[in-house]
């Protein structure tokens, strides 16, 4: 019986209706994209207040959520782990203005965010560069979601 409920509720696990199925994908795209925001909201509020490890970290949250998004309208479902190079590569297509610089720039947000002893040497001007390139890839990314409406507001057009 408990293995029973717990499959039941597995995240994981396709829905047996098509259109449950994608109601479900399209609701999991929006809250992608609104943690998306509260991340960037957050990344500036801790860049404000000098705290450039947590900061860029929230950068980062923000690009992964938004990637599990874009992954769920190309492969409508939803990652089963982290999102890797090649999976971020096959949700680039040729039209939508995302390429190998994208990639790399996600990837360096990945690695920086994970060393702190490289963080702490990095000017607070550089990471705000750093998150204004993010914010512009973020939009990006969102267009590309095709969402009824836009879910993604750059942090800094207030």
């Amino acid at each position: 019986m408990k293995s029973m409920v717990a499959s039941e509720t597995d995240p994981n696990v396709n829905p047996p209706f098509q259109k449950e199925a994608d109601y479900s994908y399209h609701d999991t795209m929006i809250l992608c994209t609104i943690s998306s925001q509260e991340y960037m909201n957050l990344s500036l509020h801790f860049l404000d207040k000098n705290l450039l490890h947590v900061s860029l970290l929230l950068c980062n949250r923000a690009l992964e959520s938004m990637l599990n998004a874009l992954y769920i309208k190309k492969e409508r479902r939803r990652p089963t782990s982290n999102i890797v190079l090649d999976d971020i590569l096959r949700m680039f297509s040729k039209h939508s203005g995302l390429n190998v610089e994208s990639l790399i720039f996600i990837q360096t947000i990945s690695y920086l965010s994970h060393e702190s002893s490289l963080i702490s040497k990095i000017q607070p001007t550089y990471l705000m560069n750093l998150i204004k390139r993010a914010d512009a890839l973020l939009l990006q990314i969102a267009s590309q979601l095709e969402l009824h409406y836009k879910t993604y507001h750059s942090v800094f057009e207030k």
